[in-house]
């Protein structure tokens, strides 16, 4: 088995990212030298570029308290030099959701965390990120064992608070335990913490979140809301002596087997501490048999294939990592969660692969190289005509030669206007694409749900006011992509005009304006709203708190996935024609070139030798392109073909509730 399969793989996944930004900051270079792209397709090279550049891995531990998320963590990133990293003990550790990263644009070893007060605010945590003030930063030494239990020990941080103020921060009246001698109730200390840590796993660009558990998932509107469906994989917690509790499926309902579902998220569940179930009175045999029948069970009951339910014990592999106990830790099966991992990354790797921006990219690589051998080709064969001409003849020869350069440069200067023609075309749609999802249209429904809710005085009419908002915003989407469908056959008919030849029809589907995952977001938010309409959380507040709650949350998402969707179908409408406009211009530049070399030729009162001598120095130029083009086409035709990730169904919450 191998054990070092996830530092590998993690390894790998960032030598891979920093060779393909480094293949297309060399196109960008290439380009720049010899001027023969054009400052549109540089700008798509750019966007490419960024893309790598924001990437990272992240897995999301999640699980009820106690079923040892904390310790798994450690496990994941022991090394010799930090040991135990999260503090784990018995009882409730973490208290707030914390994620762990590198970033080197920040001060490193250092924890910062903001303050519960922070959830009074209707702010997002995404812009309290953006606000360093709010947060307190406390920083460590990693070879200090003091210093980093200090520092990360206030991940654990709780304080006493009145019943009422725990209310205003959000939690559940119902789960709130009443201290008897002070009245009192605890409450985390911190709303999030983020541990910005030099590690060698991080430093790969693995970011881990760990999540203290189903109350905090309940209360934390973000945390279901954005930060996990942003993992890519999600590591699902449960004891191994018990298998699924009712607590663990309300989690699983509620939070993960919707991601599973609908953005395709990697899930693995672990039934984790089996050591609690070694027992040298019982035969092996009978443990194993035991531990393999909880397995099967928790994978019938998640609905999950069983070779994605684990086994495992964290502490046991935490241990044997720092006693370098090789056996043990082939024993605690934590091996084979990180080769689970491992393939996780591979198929992220995958998909960034197929990523519009990246595949278009190497399509210019290719496509450039491609012309530019063209082109080499017939100056070549006007090499060989003009050589075996007299000098009479040399001249008649530079002007036919010139002459269907000149024919060839007016047929893409033609397709260069069909391409205005065409993006106009393109830019028409705009108006019925943005219809449904500006920005007037979400704040009207949100003030006319607001105005509703003010005006309801019964559970039942504030359960109503929000399912009428997320049935008017289904409404909008679903007009929004039947635009879509419009717009992208307005795109196929440009892609299959014959003046772009054969290749680029079959370019056309890759091409074409998807919002499946926007959708997908969108009904991630449905599910929620529809657990806030249910939930006995919202029986018990009060109306004006759930007000509060439903605007500072759903609808502030829902606000973001429309301002996320009108970005994309502005680049959309700038990037779709890219691949087509990049070929003509860079065709016309290259017969530009020639053009105006044999007109120089031709005017000019030189030799027989030394209009050869010119055509070689024009052609020495183009092989001089195409050779420092060479390794990046190498590079991108021998790169693996990005493989299609499967598509979950999009249902929307109108079907769904009309099925049910």
């Amino acid at each position: 088995m191998d054990i070092k399969a996830l530092h590998r793989q993690m390894a790998q996944y960032s030598a891979w990212k920093q060779a393909l930004d480094k293949r297309l900051q060399g196109f960008c270079h290439w380009s720049e030298k010899h001027q023969l792209v054009t400052s549109d397709a540089l700008n798509y090279l750019h966007k490419a570029r960024k893309l790598l550049g924001g990437d990272q891995f992240t897995i999301a531990c999640v699980g009820e308290f106690s079923r040892g998320k904390t310790e798994l963590i450690n496990a994941l990133l022991y090394n010799q030099n930090n040991g135990r990293f999260l503090p784990s003990q018995p009882g409730r550790t973490t208290m707030c959701p914390t994620e762990i990263f590198w970033d080197a644009k920040q001060p490193k070893n250092c924890v910062r965390l903001l303050p519960i007060e922070t959830r009074r605010s209707a702010t997002s945590m995404q812009s309290f990120k953006r606000i360093p003030q709010n947060w307190f930063t406390i920083s460590f030494d990693p070879d200090n064992f003091q210093s980093v239990t200090e520092a990360i020990g206030q991940v654990s941080a709780s304080k006493m608070v009145t019943r009422k103020e725990a209310i205003k921060f959000g939690f559940s009246a119902s789960e709130l335990e009443v201290d008897e001698q002070t009245g009192l109730v605890q409450v985390p200390t911190w709303r999030h913490a983020l541990i910005n840590f030099d590690h060698p796993l991080l430093r790969e660009g693995l970011r881990i979140v760990d999540t203290p558990g189903l109350n905090a998932l309940g209360n934390e509107p973000e945390l279901t809301l954005k930060t996990l469906p942003e993992a890519q994989a999600i590591l699902f917690l449960m004891a191994a002596d018990s298998g699924v509790s009712a607590s663990d499926m309300t989690i699983w309902r509620d939070h993960i087997s919707g991601l599973r579902d609908d953005r395709c998220t990697a899930v693995l569940g672990l039934l984790n501490k089996i050591d609690t179930l070694w027992d040298e009175l019982t035969p092996e045999a009978e443990v194993a048999a035991n531990i393999e029948r909880v397995r099967l069970q928790t994978a019938k009951l998640l609905e999950l294939a069983p070779e994605y339910i684990l086994p495992i014990s964290a502490k046991k592999a935490l241990l044997a990592k720092v006693k370098n106990r090789r056996a043990d830790l082939l024993q605690s099966n934590f091996p084979q969660l990180e080769q689970r991992l491992a393939e996780c990354i591979l198929r992220s790797q995958q998909q960034i692969i197929s990523h519009r921006l990246v595949s278009n990219s190497h399509e210019m690589i290719v496509n450039t190289y491609n012309s530019l051998t063209r082109r080499i080709d017939e100056s070549e064969s006007e090499l060989h005509a003009l050589q075996q001409a007299t000098d009479q003849d040399a001249i008649d020869e530079l002007t036919r030669q010139r002459d269907k350069i000149r024919n060839a440069h007016h047929r893409f200067h033609k397709q260069s206007l069909s391409l205005k023609t065409s993006q106009r075309l393109l830019n028409n749609q705009r108006t019925a694409l943005m219809a449904p999802v500006t920005q007037s249209k979400v704040q009207g429904l949100s003030e006319e749900t607001q105005e509703r809710m003010m005006q309801s005085w019964t559970t039942v009419g504030l359960s109503q006011a929000i399912g009428d908002f997320f049935d008017n915003v289904d409404t909008s989407v679903n007009h929004l992509v039947r635009e879509i469908e419009r717009a992208n056959k307005v795109l196929a008919s440009i892609y299959d005009r014959p003046e772009h030849g054969t290749e680029a029809a079959a370019m056309a589907h890759s091409h074409k304006l998807n919002i499946t995952s926007h959708r997908r977001r969108l009904r991630n938010l449905e599910n929620n709203a529809d657990r806030l309409r249910r939930s006995l959380n919202s029986v018990l507040a009060t109306k004006n708190t759930l007000i509060s709650r439903f605007l500072g949350t759903l609808v502030k998402e829902v606000n973001n996935l429309f301002s996320d969707l009108r970005r994309d179908i502005n680049d959309w409408l700038q990037d779709a024609l890219t691949p087509l406009t990049h070929h003509n211009q860079h065709q016309k530049k290259l017969l530009e070139h020639h053009m105006m070399r044999l007109g120089e030729m031709r005017s000019q009162t030189r030799s027989h030798h030394e209009q050869i001598q010119s055509l070689e120095q024009g052609l020495h130029a183009l092989a001089t392109a195409r050779g420092d083009l060479k390794p990046l086409f190498l590079e991108v035709t021998r790169a693996p073909a990005a493989k299609p990730t499967p598509e979950a169904k999009v249902v929307s919450l109108q079907a769904a509730r009309k099925q049910a």
